[in-house]
């Protein structure tokens, strides 16, 4: 066996050690999101769900999930206490759903992605429009209070409207 044979060898076992030693899915033992968990407020459920949350990302705008015509009319976020406003039909009855990942985005501040979608039990919609307004506490949310004004991604389920709500925010339409 020549020199140069040798070392391609050598150079074969280094990069298949190499290879098995990588791993794709390392995933972070303290990740204190690693499984599915819920919150419940007055008029909507805050879950934190990656398999419900790719569901509603991959789903974006499908008619047949989108029962009302609702949308976002306003965003206030003071501290742990997040306001969204919601215009839908009026005779529409039901409760709200925010869906996030359970990731956070590095970037400055750090960013969360959050669905918001809506379950309604019974509707006879009419051209009138009424206001729902929920309110989030962040700190139940999350299950331990932010120490930092991070960004809140959030995205209407049945269109493509998102808004940033970054730090403490005050957005309306």
């Amino acid at each position: 066996m020549g020199k140069k044979s040798f070392m391609v060898s050598v150079f074969r076992f280094l990069l298949l050690v190499f290879l098995f030693s990588c791993s794709v899915a390392d995933e972070d033992p303290s990740d204190p999101f690693d499984e599915a968990y819920f919150n419940i407020g007055q008029g909507y459920r805050f879950a934190v769900d990656l398999a419900k949350y790719q569901q509603l990302d991959f789903n974006r705008k499908d008619p047949s999930l989108c029962q009302v015509n609702f949308e976002i009319k306003g965003i206030n976020r003071n501290q742990n206490e997040l306001t969204i406003r919601i215009e839908r039909p009026k005779g529409c009855n039901g409760s709200y759903e925010l869906v996030w990942d359970g990731k956070w985005q590095e970037s400055s501040p750090r960013r969360m992605q959050v669905y918001l979608t809506g379950y309604f039990n019974s509707c006879t919609p009419t051209s009138e429009r009424e206001i729902d307004e929920i309110k989030i506490d962040l700190a139940k949310a999350l299950r331990e209070p932010p120490t930092d004004l991070f960004t809140i991604y959030l995205r209407e389920h049945c269109s493509f409207r998102d808004f940033n709500c970054v730090g403490n925010c005050n957005l309306s339409i």
